[in-house]
């Protein structure tokens, strides 16, 4: 979850952790630091709070060096506190750290006879007192380094910075670190986003890797301190994603992003009014897969519950979805003819993870539907899928969660043509995809409608989206993304589930948005209506010009999208469910692009 960025320059490397910090900064908020070696001394600012806070610091009470370590803090074991805050400095070093050291309380009893007063709430303090005592016990900074690495368990990844030292000492084990490399500096970091512009190369470091980078040295060993080959690979810089351009918030820009990262998305898999698509060949032959078995987590869990539809109706595929941290727990069974589809948008989702790593045990086959090419779902996958998002900066997701959806979708249709089973239905089926970047820019100019709805939102208690089919699953997302960015109650049920229970919540003038195009569930859902509004209920309807026909006003308010099907609604559907969530977020004042309590990637367990 936190981020972590290290720099090793020929110059100050201030400007460039700070930089780098700033684009970790979706990781994690709860607190940010820096440490350098200048002078053989060891320097370091660290504050609660945002990364503003850290800069103030800095402007006030500066510190330079050409080696250091930044930090940005996404609370586990401790509040966050300017304590608990990293980096951790002792004598002899000092460290960053993402993960979690599940053995921490054993390393404390370990390092007793030392009388350490420990001064934070966390476990990264701990590991910093061993290798402090490594040190001075005159392990060398790798042997030091390499040592840590074999006696702390968890998932972690780690930077040092070693008195009278010039090289960086880093580790990881679960969590994400890959090395940078220019002619300028070298560096290491949680993902490329943070890496300096100038960094034309990049190195993945492996599962228990540990290394050591210097300005004209870069060497990489395992737990024996055998020198390790990695493979370097050309950094693509994404910095233009990494601005908010004339939006106001990432959020808003990544939904107006939309219509492009969509199209991009098809294009790349598909051809308009060509009934093929691009997908690579599996494994197990797609003719004879008898089950796919869908993992992730969050917003992605959903997407996958949506394809559950589409992959039953159009490949006629058996298909189970689960939650990852659910998954990887139960005993699984495996036939031999199943495909494990895992859909993760950092592609470091630590449960999606461990659950590639069990279908490998299982010898399921994997694919992996991810937003980061480079990521450790991506590298351990047996085949990707790339969603070609872009990276998103917005903790809610927006258009990692559509163009997952995208590839979703054709890969249902690949998986027909190769069982036999495409006609002309599924071949204008598949055409309408091509239709749905000008319908969402359509949805997007009419924004005073979702603004509306919103401030009629903000003095409810509680909110409820209901739907049917592919709408369900859409109900959900829609209640995350309130939870997320408005801190509202919302809850999203199955509208034929009302009765069964949730009916008992619906009272006078509590709002229910309901998810309705007009479809084989659309008089179903009207009669679903018909029982909160004889409770008192508010209806906002968002259907189609058909649906509105037939909706005989009873909606308090209504959105009417364009006429969509049964592959292509829950896509266009879900551009309101963002809007309205954006805009009550808005409303109500809240932090839209880094909500509380939560980070953009989810790497510990």
């Amino acid at each position: 979850m936190c981020g972590i960025i290290g720099i090793v320059n020929k110059s100050s490397c201030i400007k460039e952790i700070i930089n780098g910090l700033s684009k970790l900064e979706y990781r994690g908020y709860d607190s940010s630091g820096i440490a350098t070696i200048n002078n053989n001394k060891i320097q370091y600012r660290k504050t609660k709070g945002k990364l503003d806070n850290l800069k103030k610091t800095i402007k006030l009470n500066p510190i330079d060096g050409n080696i250091g370590i930044g930090h940005t803090r996404w609370a586990t074991h401790g509040q966050p506190s300017n304590v608990n805050a990293h980096p951790f400095v002792k004598k002899n070093c000092a460290l960053v750290h993402n993960g979690i050291i599940e053995n921490f309380a054993d390393i404390k009893k370990t390092l007793s006879n030392q009388r350490i007063n420990y001064q934070s709430e966390t476990d990264t303090e701990v590991v910093a007192e061993l290798m402090n005592y490594l040190i001075e016990d005159k392990a060398s900074p790798l042997e030091a380094t390499t040592e840590v690495a074999k006696r702390i368990e968890g998932n972690y990844a780690i930077a040092f910075l070693v008195k009278n030292s010039k090289n960086l000492y880093v580790t990881r084990r679960g969590s994400p670190l890959l090395i940078g490399i220019s002619k300028s500096l070298n560096c290491v970091a949680s993902d490329s986003l943070a890496l300096p512009n100038n960094v034309n190369e990049v190195i993945y470091m492996e599962e228990g890797d540990t290394a050591e980078v210097g300005i004209d040295q870069i060497n990489i060993y395992d737990y024996k301190l055998k020198l390790k080959k990695r493979k370097t690979h050309k950094h693509i810089s994404l910095q233009s994603h990494t601005s908010k351009d004339n939006y106001k918030h990432f959020m808003i820009k990544e939904i107006h992003y939309q219509p492009r990262s969509i199209e991009e998305t098809l294009l790349n898999f598909a051809k308009k009014n060509e009934e093929e698509t691009y997908l690579p060949k599996f494994k197990v032959e797609e003719n004879k897969i008898k089950k796919l078995s869908l993992i992730a987590c969050g917003t992605a869990f959903h997407a996958c519950m949506i394809s559950k539809y589409w992959f039953e109706k159009i490949s006629k595929i058996n298909t189970d979805v689960e939650i990852a941290s659910e998954y990887r727990y139960r005993d699984v069974i495996s036939n031999g003819k199943t495909l494990g589809i895992l859909v993760s948008q950092s592609g470091e989702t630590m449960d999606t993870l461990k659950c590639l790593q069990k279908m490998k045990e299982k010898k399921i086959s994997t694919l992996s539907i991810i937003n980061v090419i480079g990521s450790s779902i991506a590298r351990e996958s047996d085949y990707i899928l790339p969603t070609l998002a872009g990276p998103e900066i917005g903790v809610a997701s927006t258009k990692a969660f559509t163009s997952q959806l995208i590839v979703l979708a054709l890969l249902s249709l690949h998986l027909a043509q190769k069982k036999k089973l495409f006609n002309l239905e599924l071949k204008k089926i598949s055409s309408s995809l091509f239709s749905l970047s000008k319908n969402i820019e359509k949805i997007l100019k009419d924004k005073k409608i979702y603004s509306d709805i919103a401030k009629g939102l903000t003095k409810s208690k509680s909110i409820f989206y209901i739907g049917r089919g592919t709408m369900y699953p859409l109900a959900l997302e829609g209640a995350l993304k309130l939870k997320e960015i408005t801190y509202k109650h919302c809850e999203g049920y199955a509208a034929g589930e009302l009765k069964h229970g949730p009916l008992a919540l619906i009272e006078k003038n509590v709002p229910v948005i309901v998810l309705a195009p007009y479809d084989k569930y659309f008089e179903k859902t009207m009669s679903n209506i018909q029982e909160i509004k004889a409770r008192g209920g508010e209806i906002i309807l968002i259907t189609d010009k058909q649906g509105q026909k037939k909706s005989l006003n009873i909606a308090n308010k209504l959105v009417c999208l364009p006429i969509s099907n049964f592959l292509t609604a829950p896509i266009l559907y879900s551009i309101p469910v963002q809007l309205i969530a954006y805009y009550l977020a808005i409303s109500l004042g809240t932090d839209v692009d880094q909500p509380r309590n939560l980070a953009k990637s989810v790497t510990v367990e």
